[in-house]
Formats: structure tokens, sequence, C-alpha cells
């Protein structure tokens, strides 16, 4: 019984909280690609158990892919043109490989979803390896001037 309380203590606190909404898309994108992981590491895809466990984490995949699609198409979105239609492109990827990836599950098809889920979540959360240490050893911005870049680099 200790195990199951520490085990439910741990889930609580990883909830994350209201009022960081990258955070909070970080959190699911990860959460899903966990459990999307855990199918395929520990399950096996023959039986009907383990089938139905990757097709909720799957569903809950598309519902979270929904949303950031939502994000981009309604509402003031501060993200320029060329990057909303990237995040939208990648939207309409991942409803169709999950489809696909439902029909006929394999690990290699899991793999690809869990791989970009854990992707953009780092990018949500920032990458300390887009970070180098100045020569004071503080970390230090890799666009010019210590500067976030602006959507003109981006684009260049």
């Amino acid at each position: 019984m200790p195990y199951q309380k520490n085990v439910q203590e741990y889930r609580q606190n990883q909830i994350p909280s209201e009022g960081n909404s990258r955070h909070n898309e970080a959190w699911a994108l990860i959460e899903v690609a966990r459990r999307m992981a855990a199918v395929i590491q520990y399950g096996d895809l023959s039986t009907k158990k383990d089938k139905d466990q990757l097709r909720d984490a799957m569903r809950l995949n598309l519902r979270i892919w929904t949303v950031i699609q939502a994000e981009q198409t309604v509402g003031d979105n501060l993200l320029p043109a060329p990057i909303r239609q990237n995040i939208l492109n990648l939207c309409g990827f991942i409803d169709k490989h999950t489809l696909q990836t439902l029909s006929k599950p394999t690990p290699e098809k899991i793999v690809v979803l869990i791989n970009i889920n854990r992707n953009i979540a780092s990018g949500l959360l920032g990458n300390p390896d887009d970070q180098v240490p100045d020569k004071d050893g503080a970390p230090e911005d890799l666009a010019e001037g210590g500067q976030p870049p602006t959507p003109t680099q981006i684009d260049a």
C-alpha cells in the first residue's frame, strides 16, 4: 500500500498548474508520449488490453493536437503566419499518421508520434541546448546581441 500511495502522490504533483499555457501544452504532449511509449516498451500489441491502451493514448494525442490546431486558426495568435502554417501542416501530418497507425499499429509508427511530441514539448519548455555560455559563463541566446530572434531571423 505505501507504494501505491507514493505513486498517487507523484502523479498528483506532476499535473501542471494553471497560468502557463506553454508549460501545460508541453506537459500534455510529454504525458501522452509517455503513455504511448509505455505500451510499446512494456506491452504486447497482440493483446486486446494493450491495443486498447494504445488506442486510448493515440486518441488523447489527437485531441491534444486538435487543440493546438484550433489555437492556430481561432482568436488572436501572435505567431507569424509562416510559423502558424508550419504548425498546421504538422497537425495535418499527425492526424493522418495517427489514423494510419490506429488501423495497423507498429512500434515504428508509434515512435514517430512519440518523437514529435517530445521534440515539440522540448521547444515549448525551452531547450537548454539553445543557449551557450558567454565569456562570463552566463547563458546567452544564440541570436545576435543576446536578444530573442525576430521573425525575419527565424525565416532567414
